[in-house]
């Protein structure tokens, strides 16, 4: 069942409007037309109330702060919201947009912008305008083109666009000081991971199934660093000394071509994953006796695949950690 619902004139007044979603209007689709609402500040409608359009586009509404109409099945272009200089928050996320992102050059107060698990082409539009935006999340479409500079968005703490057909190499991340999420898995990547010397509020980074090459940064200032994957990639050089990460749980850099390691890891990562590189059993070795020098119990470590086999000490390490119910593969 289709209707439309139409604000009266009378209330043009209203500066906030939130259509909840109860279990009679999620089955309904809605045509919503709000066009009588110039004073409007912030329109929300989550959660799968079954919005199937906006009779108007909402671009006349110059006071918006707030759009959310995130998980409403609503389909067809992204309207343009350069008239609402005013947007801060623009959710169109978990629906069926298709066509391009548009230029969000004008929406100089944007914070929040989030389209992910959509149908979106096109490539992500220049974001240097939008010096206070935080949170940028478009994965799960089918984007193309590169990764735009983030040097101006020095307030950016989540940029996540992961499982799309993005190119080029990931830019320079050094102005981006407030960064806690940074995940692009799932792209066609390349060149080198960019310093993250900077980045010491970073907690997670995602950066596997793409083709990016050179060496893995060192990562002493990550001290708040829960989990780095970087598997999948045509990495080489030396796995870094993680002595510092104090904070890490899951490092993964497996399918690389990585042969070395010097240094020690922390207690609290107990899931390593090292398979599938070049490494001999002398770094073998070394990676199993830092572990066993941590101290901790029950984890999972995986050094095996094309590395060479542990040797001597290494064996005996190998089984030590087996005892403390580590999980441990190594090459046979």
């Amino acid at each position: 069942m289709t209707f439309t619902l139409s604000i009266l004139p009378e209330l043009s007044s209203v500066t906030l409007l939130e259509l909840s979603a109860t279990a009679t209007s999620s089955t309904l689709n809605m045509n919503v037309d709000i066009s009588a609402l110039i004073n409007l500040e912030i329109f929300k409608s989550p959660g799968n109330i079954g919005i199937s359009s906006l009779t108007n586009d909402l671009s006349n509404n110059i006071n918006l702060k707030t759009i959310n109409i995130g998980n409403c099945n609503i389909g067809g272009i992204i309207p343009d919201y350069s008239n609402v200089t005013t947007l801060s928050t623009i959710l169109f996320n978990d629906n069926s947009y298709i066509g391009s992102i548009p230029s969000l050059s004008t929406n100089s107060a944007l914070r929040d912008f989030r389209v992910h698990q959509n149908s979106l082409t096109g490539s992500i539009p220049s974001l240097s305008l939008n010096p206070d935006l935080s949170i940028f999340k478009v994965h799960n479409n089918s984007l193309t083109g590169s990764i735009p500079d983030l040097s101006s968005n020095t307030a950016l703490t989540n940029f996540i666009a992961h499982n799309n057909s993005l190119t080029g190499s990931i830019p320079s991340l050094s102005l981006n000081t407030a960064l806690e999420h940074f995940v692009v898995t799932g792209n066609d990547l390349t060149g080198s991971i960019p310093d993250l010397s900077s980045n010491t509020a970073l907690l997670n980074f995602y950066a596997q199934l793409n083709s990016l090459t050179g060496s893995i940064p060192d990562l002493s200032s990550n001290t708040a660093l829960l989990n780095f994957y970087a598997q999948l990639n045509s990495l080489t050089g030396s796995i870094p000394d993680l002595s510092s990460n104090t904070a890490l749980t899951k490092f993964e850099v497996n399918d690389n071509s990585l042969d070395a390691f010097t240094g020690s890891v922390t207690s609290t990562l107990l899931g390593f994953k090292a398979n599938n590189n070049n490494l001999s059993a002398t770094v073998v070795n070394a990676i199993l006796a830092a572990f066993v020098a941590a101290g901790s119990s029950n984890g999972f470590l995986n050094v095996g695949g094309n590395n060479a086999a542990p040797t001597g000490q290494g064996l005996i390490d190998a089984q030590t950690l087996r005892d403390r119910n580590w999980s441990v593969t190594v090459t046979p």
